[in-house]
């Protein structure tokens, strides 16, 4: 009988990532959805077990993890992280899970003053104490999210406006974030990888200038970065539906932690799990280059 994996935030970004790779690899996949929607018949269409499920609901989390042993929680970007990860470790404790990796962020920090960095490091410890084999991965800025950060800008104005003109930060293409999950919820030798926490980057540091000039190269035309107040970004940020007063006041807090260099490094963490080198900022840009065009 095959094992199936359970996916959190299965129709997320890098939910769906993983989940194409476990499919591709003739793997059982089960997603907890919170509401079934034309992304979670997608899935179901693909021949993935569609659960509902709540983050704060704990009996819809002990049926969501009904005979698992390993599975991916991804929590949305609310305030509650703390809560949803006691929720759903005390329901994978219940249900011997074996093993769990963990959606973080690359700049978890005791100094931070984001409540959401803040949750993230209170949950890593939730985990860890639940003893349900958790792993970690802290990654970096996602390519993804210069679709909205500068894709309208760029369509309308070839600009791209982003605060802190002299900080350098990395950039990972999120389908890397997928390879890694993937690799290990389907580790032969998971042991290697509980503990750990891995902080994952793309292969490149960039500026915003540096980033203006990427996509201008990959659309063939000047795209110029344009340095403004982090408060002038955030209130730009905001007609974004998915900017909430939470996100908004983490948004402050990461442009300080950008600012003071805690993303301008990378690591070999992509290519020593996966055998790859990372994926360029380039090589996503051209694979979603109708979120930039006019």
């Amino acid at each position: 009988m095959k094992t199936t994996i359970l996916i959190t935030g299965a129709t997320g970004t890098t939910g769906r990532y993983t989940i194409k790779n476990l499919l591709a690899k003739g793997v059982n996949v089960r997603a907890m959805v919170r509401v079934t929607d034309n992304r979670s018949k997608q899935l179901e269409a693909m021949g993935v077990e569609i659960v509902p499920g709540d983050f704060l609901n704990l009996n819809s989390l002990r049926t969501a993890l009904k005979g698992i042993k390993r599975t991916y929680f991804c929590h949305p970007f609310k305030d509650y992280l703390p809560k949803a990860a006691g929720y759903f470790a005390k329901a994978a404790q219940e249900n011997g899970v074996e093993l769990t990796v963990v959606m973080s962020q690359m700049n978890v920090h005791e100094g931070s003053s984001s409540p959401a960095t803040q949750n993230h490091l209170i949950a890593e410890d939730i985990f860890d104490w639940a003893g349900i084999g958790a792993v970690h991965i802290r990654p970096g800025l996602f390519a993804s999210n210069y679709m909205n950060m500068a894709g309208p800008t760029v369509k309308t104005e070839s600009k791209f406006y982003f605060p802190n003109p002299q900080a350098k930060y990395t950039i990972i293409h999120p389908r890397d974030i997928g390879n890694v999950i993937t690799e290990i919820l389907l580790s032969k030798q998971p042991e290697k990888h509980i503990g750990n926490k891995y902080i994952l980057t793309g292969s490149g540091i960039y500026s915003g200038d540096d980033v203006a000039n990427e996509i201008g190269r990959v659309l063939n035309k000047k795209v110029v970065y344009v340095p403004i107040p982090v408060e002038h970004w955030i209130e730009a940020m905001k007609n974004d539906p998915y900017i909430n007063d939470f996100l908004a006041k983490h948004l402050q807090e990461f442009s300080k932690d950008i600012a003071d260099g805690k993303f301008n490094y990378t690591t070999d963490a992509v290519k020593n799990i996966t055998g790859n080198e990372p994926l360029t900022f380039e090589q996503f840009l051209l694979e979603n280059i109708d979120n930039f065009k006019s």
